[in-house]
């Protein structure tokens, strides 16, 4: 909480999910865990009382989505939330999934409407990276499908792609911000995803700068602010 990046993401899920043992407390825990020392609560609590950082919560599972938004609610009740909140979701199946794994679109986004619609709206694809088929990518499709999901919403949309597979979707994602001025793409990298700053700068020279945000690993991360400060 003491660095220098602007938010802090963490994944939410019910304790024991899927289990016997299944509660309805959201709990700060990534798959395949389903337990932690960690509620939202206490996150949320200990982030709001040290920091300035925004928030994103990335939801895994849509039993997690009504009880989280419920504590947000309780929690800005008697403290002040005074950051960006983004609530983020892989809402469509994207490249390289043929299964159905998606948080349910329609659910999520009436939740987000009903309890808590003073947030930004991240909402996503399930993807996989294979290096042997490296140009799989985003295509018209999903991006016009995604599109028609949230259009309409007033809030803010951020989608988060793939920051490997961003260059060869570039017309498509491109097309998919010329759409609405609320748009924006966060690019964010697989640790292992092979992601180059040549490609970085590439979207970073055909966008504008409020309309991409970076969830990167280093050394891809400082090798990029290096080259963004050189220009």
């Amino acid at each position: 909480m003491s660095g220098d990046v602007m938010a802090l993401e963490s994944d939410v899920t019910i304790e024991a999910y899927n289990t016997p043992n299944e509660t309805d407390k959201p709990i700060m825990a990534h798959p395949p865990d389903i337990y932690s020392d960690n509620s939202l609560e206490e996150w949320l609590e200990a982030v709001l009382m040290s920091s300035n950082k925004a928030i994103k919560l990335d939801f895994k599972n849509i039993k997690t989505v009504g009880p989280s938004l419920d504590i947000l609610v309780k929690t800005s009740s008697w403290l002040n939330i005074n950051r960006p909140v983004w609530l983020n979701a892989d809402i469509l199946n994207g490249p390289n999934v043929p299964l159905n794994i998606a948080v349910n679109a329609t659910l999520f986004l009436s939740l987000i409407q009903e309890k808590f619609p003073n947030c930004t709206v991240s909402t996503g694809w399930t993807t996989l990276y294979l290096p042997f088929f490296p140009n799989s990518t985003y295509t018209q499709k999903m991006v016009e499908k995604m599109h028609s999901l949230v259009g309409k919403m007033p809030q803010r949309i951020t989608f988060p792609i793939r920051a490997v597979m961003a260059r060869p979707a570039w017309p498509h994602l491109s097309w998919l911000l010329s759409q609405s001025k609320r748009y924006s793409l966060t690019l964010w990298q697989g640790k292992t995803d092979p992601v180059t700053v040549k490609d970085l700068l590439f979207i970073r020279n055909n966008s504008q700068p409020e309309q991409i945000y970076y969830d990167l690993y280093d050394p891809v991360l400082s090798q990029f602010k290096d080259m963004v400060c050189e220009y």
